[in-house]
């Protein structure tokens, strides 16, 4: 006879369930319980053991372990992070029915800010132990993440300027009123309160316009002063630029950083700075897009030893037979200081100007004779004929041309957006990541750095379902051991039980069983 199921909250359990019964054994949670079991958080910088006075505190790892779990599971708010160790079981499991609350969870956060940037290297060593990196090709790049605070209540130059115009222009029209009154004899000892108010409004402008001013930028949030305004997600908001280094065997994140300028110019070779702190040593080759590929960056990396392949954009040297007169096609003599066009004819140095990019100069070399060349519109467009700028660089992009030249460079260089561009979308996609939740430099740098633990975190998971990672305590021994101790807990607790019952209530003589 069939039934429908229905609640049955009455119901007396004989014994008390067990959180180790409601989540699986292949479940993340039992996997980041064991990564952060395996990690020396003393040494990483983690403040462990009893406090001084007070109340007992939340350990580091329970703590850590409910941001790790709740950043894999898209919980990011801390109100959020609150209510999961209240209601979701999961959570429960880990911090052991433990509830702290999100002022805790936000203590813990600001406390170890430079601790939580260091987990990101821990992950990179189990993925090396797994071999799940290659260490022969990485990718960087950067993406543009919006700023907590609003736009709204930010300064800008220009309406600063046209508002302390408007301000100067409303002061000096009523102070004439003003004068024009007493010349007519009329009482006006007290200051009007339009006037006083223009002045607070006109002080208050100029402290707006001081704060740019040492800011250096024409756009500035007086609540979240790091953040400056970039192109992202097709508007212009203030935002910070996120860089990442992503190795090409399983995707998994060596190297991150956060950044306030907005151009990703200067950041090649300190990106594969960080890949060598956290991986130990760095690729065999590390691609990145136009975006890197100042001159300054490419003499940098050559310096360090950095063997790097830089999508030049429109410097690339052109194919055979195509744009004669390329930039690429002329070549630089160093002891008469000049350059040579293609047709063997010489470009003296002329002046130097400030580069577009960066706080370097360029030299400009201008051909004297092209009033008489036969190709001189094919050349160049400029009336006052072909001109040639060099920066003090310009043999590392020479070098970088001539390299890519190679197939398999080209090939590798094909390879970047593949690597590195997945681990964006993971980002802003898969973990619903597009907005900061702090408004200062170093918290988001470690946000940023949560955020692609966890992405290597949702990596190793896979690999650990396989049997692929293995830790330093699994999680299936961690929990047959817990429940070890409560089956040894409960089997205690029925010997006493039975003991008692057999001393009130003795089995009579003819049942006994004899000896």
């Amino acid at each position: 006879m069939s039934y429908e199921k229905k609640p049955d909250r009455s119901q007396v359990f004989l014994l008390p369930p067990s959180l180790e019964d409601w989540v699986p054994k292949d479940h993340p949670a039992r996997f980041i319980d064991a990564f952060v079991e395996s990690l020396d958080l003393p040494s990483l910088g983690f403040e462990v053991g009893h406090a001084p006075t007070g109340r007992p505190r939340y350990s580091a790892q329970l703590l850590l372990s409910v941001y790790l779990y709740c950043y894999f599971d898209r919980i990011r708010s801390l109100r959020r992070m609150e209510r999961a160790c209240l209601e979701n079981v999961a959570v429960m499991w880990l911090t052991g029915n433990e509830h702290p609350d999100h002022n805790t969870l936000w203590r813990f956060f600001r406390d170890n800010k430079e601790a939580i940037r260091k987990v990101l290297k821990q992950s990179v060593k189990v993925a090396a132990n797994a071999n799940l990196i290659g260490m022969v090709l990485h990718a960087v790049d950067g993406t543009k993440i919006e700023a907590q605070a609003s736009c709204k209540t930010a300064y800008y130059r220009e309406k600063q300027d046209k508002a302390l115009e408007r301000a100067d222009a409303s002061i000096t029209q009523m102070e004439e009123l003003l004068e024009a009154s007493e010349e007519a004899g009329i009482d006006s000892y007290r200051l009007p309160e339009d006037l006083a108010d223009a002045k607070k409004c006109r002080e208050k402008i100029r402290k707006s316009l001081a704060e740019l001013d040492e800011a250096g930028a024409n756009s500035l949030q007086p609540s979240e002063p790091d953040a400056r305004m970039m192109m992202c997600d097709g508007k212009k908001v203030f935002s910070y630029n996120a860089q990442a280094v992503t190795d090409d065997k399983a995707g998994i994140i060596v190297g991150e950083d956060v950044v306030t300028q907005e151009t990703d110019n200067g950041l090649l070779a300190s990106m594969i700075d960080t890949v060598k702190e956290t991986a130990g040593d760095v690729a065999e080759t590390t691609l990145a897009d136009k975006g890197y590929s100042a001159d300054k960056d490419l003499a940098q990396a050559e310096e360090k030893g950095y063997e790097v392949l830089v999508n030049l954009g429109k410097n690339v040297d052109p194919a055979e037979g195509e744009k004669p007169f390329h930039t690429s096609r002329f070549v630089y003599d160093s002891e008469e200081d000049c350059c040579i066009c293609p047709l063997g004819n010489k470009l003296q140095f002329q002046s130097t100007k400030k580069a577009r990019r960066g706080d370097g100069r360029l030299r400009v070399y201008h051909c004297a004779g092209y009033k008489d060349c036969p190709k001189r519109w094919q050349c160049s467009s400029n009336k006052r004929g072909r001109t040639i700028e060099l920066s003090e660089h310009h043999e590392a992009v020479a070098r970088q041309r001539a390299k890519q030249k190679d197939e398999d460079a080209k090939a590798k260089l094909a390879r970047r957006g593949v690597i590195v561009e997945p681990t964006f979308a993971l980002a802003k996609h898969a973990l619903e990541f597009r907005r900061w939740s702090y408004r200062d430099l170093e918290a988001n740098r470690a946000q940023w750095s949560l955020i692609c633990s966890t992405i290597n975190l949702h990596k190793l998971f896979a690999a650990w379902l396989k049997g692929e990672v293995a830790l330093g305590k699994t999680a299936l021994a961690v929990a047959s051991s817990r429940l070890f101790r409560r089956l040894s807990g409960l089997i205690t607790i029925a010997r006493s039980l039975s003991g008692r019952i057999g001393e009130q209530h003795p089995y009579p003589r003819h049942l006994e069983t004899p000896a």
